[in-house]
């Protein structure tokens, strides 16, 4: 189900509720002769994680910080967001040895020679970043072999569908509720909702590295 405004909190989950709980004396309950059990989870749609900057082109949306970006992005690449107290590169893992940096920070080789040499050889980062200079994406997977770098724009508009203005998307991969499961505080759902148009070929000259043809 869908709905707008407050509905969700003001009705339906009331019901959703009492028919669990095998309170609900009408509807379908009634016709069916439910008694009770099952369960249900819900979520608050997040805002757009890319939005157009005046320029047309497509950029973070500023209403994320630094934690949301970081845990959006770990979803939308199969990690597990889980931030360390003590690496400050590790918001999230897919493995014991695989892990995600997020940051917004154009980053150089001289910065991404120190991240390699501090995550070391038995272990691989995947490093989503604003952009990076001084090197190609090419150029750093030889030098760096632990580090993948991917720009953050790009690497989510290829994850996703957008430009929609009906009911198309391909809506997919939710997560599978343990049986019975009931979740009563909303959680932030960190798909990216649709962009309304396509982004504007025209670039400034301060957004033009992120969509650099030699740069993945």
């Amino acid at each position: 189900m869908v709905e707008l405004g407050e509905h969700c909190h003001t009705h339906i989950i009331p019901r959703m509720k009492m028919v669990i709980d095998g309170e609900d004396q009408g509807g379908v309950t009634e016709s069916l002769g439910w008694t009770g059990g099952g369960g249900f989870r819900y979520y608050r749609l997040a805002p757009s994680l890319i939005v157009n900057d005046r320029w047309g082109n497509a950029v973070i949306n500023p209403e994320y910080n630094a934690a949301q970006l970081a845990e959006a992005l770990s979803k939308l690449e199969g990690f597990t967001y889980a931030p360390s107290d003590v690496r400050w590169w590790q918001h999230g893992h897919s493995s014991e040895r695989d892990f995600i940096y997020v940051t917004t920070q154009n980053m150089s080789a001289d910065q991404l020679q120190a991240l390699s040499e501090e995550v070391g050889v038995s272990q691989t980062l995947l490093v989503c970043c604003a952009a990076f200079h001084g090197v190609t994406a090419a150029m750093a997977s030889e030098r760096w072999r632990n580090l993948t770098l991917k720009k953050i724009p790009r690497m989510v508009l290829a994850r996703c569908e957008w430009g929609h203005d009906d009911y198309s998307l391909n809506v997919s991969n939710l997560p599978i509720a343990e049986s019975g499961a009931q979740i009563e505080e909303p959680m932030l759902a960190r798909s990216v909702a649709e962009l309304k148009s396509k982004k504007s070929v025209a670039a400034n000259g301060a957004q033009a590295g992120l969509f650099g043809e030699n740069e993945e």
